[in-house]
């Protein structure tokens, strides 16, 4: 083998390397947005509750000499408030990405899918208690709820949720 029949081999195989690497790249962008998506829903009960449970300011601390000891700029009670704030925003964002979700799967004369969403993520219901109660099979509520949660990574991270090809 010459040395430019080598060069161009070798040129060849970094191309069909980069192109291989950025369809993973592809891929994984795609499978992470899905997955950030899946434990949003699956922590939003728990993100509700710290909303509405946690304590976010100094006048939920009930100890008066804890008071005295921090001040309004406390790095840790800064944090916590922002965190709150940020829980309240993301609440918000997903309340009204399902509402979409519900209309979309509506329109589409698919409201069991979307029951059956619902009934998983924030109802907290088994697979098999949704098979039970409502007679949907396992493996199609799965499916199920698999396709709105594709549909709700849109909603919920717009054109970063779409791969681009």
């Amino acid at each position: 083998m010459n040395k430019e029949t080598a060069e161009q081999l070798a040129r060849t195989a970094a191309m069909e390397a980069v192109r291989e690497f950025e369809k993973s790249q592809k891929k994984n962008r795609k499978v992470k947005v899905f997955q950030n998506a899946k434990k949003l829903m699956e922590n939003y009960n728990r993100i509700c509750k710290s909303v509405q449970e946690g304590v976010s300011e100094l006048s939920d601390v009930n100890d008066g000499e804890e008071l005295e000891e921090l001040s309004a700029e406390d790095i840790y009670i800064n944090s916590i408030i922002k965190s709150k704030l940020r829980s309240i925003v993301m609440i918000a964002h997903i309340d009204k990405c399902l509402a979409l979700l519900e209309e979309e799967m509506n329109q589409k004369e698919w409201p069991e899918r979307y029951d059956a969403f619902k009934h998983f993520y924030l109802d907290e219901m088994t697979y098999e208690q949704m098979a039970e109660e409502y007679g949907y099979a396992e493996r199609t509520a799965r499916r199920w709820i698999s396709d709105c949660t594709v549909v709700l990574s849109v909603y919920l991270f717009g054109s970063d949720a779409i791969v681009l090809d």
